[in-house]
């Protein structure tokens, strides 16, 4: 027997019964439902070149200005309290309903030539979803290494980052260009910069040694012999560095008496899973000269975009899955290779049955297009 729809076979067993119709539902089978596909494309890299460009909800339509994100009170999506998106203009190339929207508003994300540029690491909900629904997201990843100094870098105590966010930055020790027992950072080794999202970072010294302090997780955490027992990472700790020498090298600098080191940040952050930096001093207690601590590049040239899992905690009302890779993303991060399927395998719906995943752009990337691809099943009768 062929599957029938049950709404279906009991109009036609009423046809029959009352002689409207001879028949049997096996003779009758339900007609195939039609699959209705609704599609949003937010094409950023057009939007910068179109005539009429999106505006921000208080602002001018100038590039620069155009993608915010706070509440808009027509929300209901994602029951989000940050949310505004953009303003939809006639003409604009963007739809007119807006699903892709920043959790966020402290940093703009710039409409620029080329698209959506992120100037910092940012995440972002799209929304709208429905089991079924398919999302792509394409993107450039940042193609050159930039350095930046560590005195750009936010840095704060422990208790003041939350969420891997810093909600009370303060400002380290810092003795560029002169001698010091500590060139950067915090005595105790307690704050921490997070360097997580770059390649290296780059300590130019010209008189002692730098002792670079990383990656404290206990209270007074001392570097261990033993890799798994150790709470600290120490480039100068004789009992640690048989483990912990792949991430220091150095090498002769340009000018005489100068000396680079280089800490690979990536494999620490491979092994680790973060790299905190909680100071520089001098090797032995000793005081050290450092002329220039900078930070380089981003860890992951490919791929920069990660999901974050359903936890509700997270704001997340979706499980998604990244077509090839086979676990469902339930907590954590998943990379997402641009232009790969995202499928939403199931939703714990907001109040209009809709549900929405949270993706991290990370610092220098630019947000090309994203395709929000809806599937609705409408029965023919």
């Amino acid at each position: 027997m062929k599957k029938t729809n049950f709404l279906y076979a009991s109009l036609m067993m009423a046809a029959c019964t009352f002689g409207v119709q001879s028949c049997t539902v096996d003779d009758n089978p339900a007609p195939d439902p039609t699959i209705l596909t609704e599609v949003f494309t937010y094409d950023f890299e057009a939007a910068f070149n179109a005539s009429e460009n999106p505006a921000n909800k208080n602002g001018s339509a100038a590039n620069g200005q155009a993608f915010y994100g706070w509440e808009g009170a027509e929300k209901t999506d994602s029951k989000r309290q940050d949310y505004k998106g953009y303003e939809w203009a006639e003409g604009s190339v963007l739809p007119e309903v807006c699903h892709v929207w920043r959790r966020s508003d402290r940093i703009n994300g710039n409409i620029k030539d080329g698209g959506l540029y992120c100037p910092s690491d940012r995440e972002m909900a799209i929304d709208g979803l429905s089991e079924g629904s398919i999302v792509q997201i394409t993107y450039d990843a940042p193609e050159k290494a930039d350095q930046t100094s560590l005195k750009d870098i936010p840095f704060g105590n422990w208790s003041a980052w939350v969420g891997g966010e810093l909600t009370n930055p303060w400002d380290p020790e810092w003795h560029e260009g002169e001698a010091s027992g500590q060139p950067y950072g915090d005595g105790s080794v307690n704050a921490y910069a997070d360097l997580s999202e770059y390649a290296k970072l780059i300590v130019v010294a010209t008189d002692g040694t730098p002792r670079m302090l990383f990656n404290r997780d206990a209270d007074g955490g001392q570097c261990s012999e033993n890799e798994a027992e150790s709470h600290l990472i120490d480039n100068t700790n004789a009992g640690c560095m048989t483990w912990a020498a792949k991430y220091f090298s150095s090498k002769p600098g340009e000018n005489e008496g100068e000396t680079i080191w280089t800490v690979d940040l990536a494999q620490m952050v491979k092994d680790k899973g973060y790299a905190h930096l909680h100071a520089i001093k001098g090797g032995n207690w000793a005081n050290c000269t450092v002329t220039s601590m900078k930070v380089e590049g981003y860890p992951y040239k490919e791929k920069l975009l990660w999901a974050i899992g359903s936890s509700e905690e997270l704001g997340a009302r979706a499980e998604a899955q990244i077509e090839g890779v086979d676990e469902v993303v339930i907590s954590g991060q998943t990379e997402i290779a641009s232009g790969a399927n995202i499928l939403i395998k199931s939703v714990t719906p907001a109040e209009n049955g809709t549900g929405y995943i949270v993706v991290k752009v990370k610092k220098g990337m630019t947000i090309k297009k994203v395709v929000i691809t809806n599937f609705t099943e409408q029965m023919p009768y």
